[in-house]
């Protein structure tokens, strides 16, 4: 497993990416602010259901259900690998430069 900034500097291929938990399984991630406390302005890829709550697959339900899982999951991570501890908002331009605009 990757820390973000190994993840970052890979040269990881997310065409073989199929789900937001393959997104999710590439990165070491400890929730250090749980609830949302203090990082919920942040992007968080790693963070998934073994910390009680999945932040991409909660995006994915809000605002990109339209379209299908293993495509976003894609975009996902091409666009984790480019703001993963920056900003939502950074993170959504991210995606819809990729073709997944929010719904």
């Amino acid at each position: 497993m990757l820390t973000f900034e190994e993840f970052r500097k890979s040269n990881k291929d997310c065409s073989n990416v199929s789900s937001i938990q393959d997104v999710n399984d590439q990165y070491d991630y400890k929730d250090t602010h749980g609830g949302g406390r203090g990082d919920s302005t942040k992007v968080s890829c790693g963070q998934d259901k073994t910390s009680g709550y999945n932040e991409l697959k909660d995006k994915f339900n809000k605002y990109f259900y339209q379209y299908l899982e293993k495509f976003v999951a894609r975009a996902m991570c091409k666009c984790c690998k480019e703001t993963s501890g920056k900003s939502w908002q950074e993170f959504y331009d991210c995606m819809k430069n990729e073709g997944y605009n929010k719904a």
